[in-house]
């Protein structure tokens, strides 16, 4: 009978360890006040990185005379667009205040519209090191 009870005790344990280790994160465990205040100094400090990328898309697209200008009036849209952001998650970082969580309050359309949407944090600039495959697709 003690045997029993022992055996029974032990494959109980074992039993709830496995079960303790299977927690998942919840859904919105990325969004979080200090995430927030990174991309609020992220945007400060590299958003004038948009009149590279604004530039460099332009040139690709429309020619050089195009670029010129369209670098001039979207890059500094872009560029104050990410100051201010900056400033406002700075500011509000302790506070859950884009629909009551930590979430970016622009428009994340970027992925199917390059020209409207904004990427969480602002554009890097030159190689990328840390991915295997092209930024950009050549025919």
């Amino acid at each position: 009978m003690k045997k029993r009870f022992i055996f029974t005790l032990l494959f109980s344990a074992v039993l709830t360890s496995l079960a303790v280790a299977d927690i998942q994160s919840p859904p919105g465990h990325k969004w979080n006040w200090s995430r927030k205040l990174s991309r609020g100094l992220a945007n400060i400090t590299y958003g004038c990185s948009e009149y590279l990328n604004v530039w460099s898309r332009s040139n690709r697209s429309d020619g050089a005379h195009a670029a010129w200008a369209d670098t001039a009036v979207e890059g500094t849209k872009r560029t104050l667009v990410r100051l201010g952001y900056g400033v406002y998650e700075v500011v509000t970082f302790p506070c859950p205040t884009y629909k009551c969580t930590y979430r970016p309050p622009y428009s994340k359309k970027e992925k199917y519209d390059p020209w409207w949407g904004y990427q969480e944090f602002s554009p890097q600039v030159g190689f990328i090191s840390q991915v295997d495959y092209s930024r950009t697709q050549s025919w």
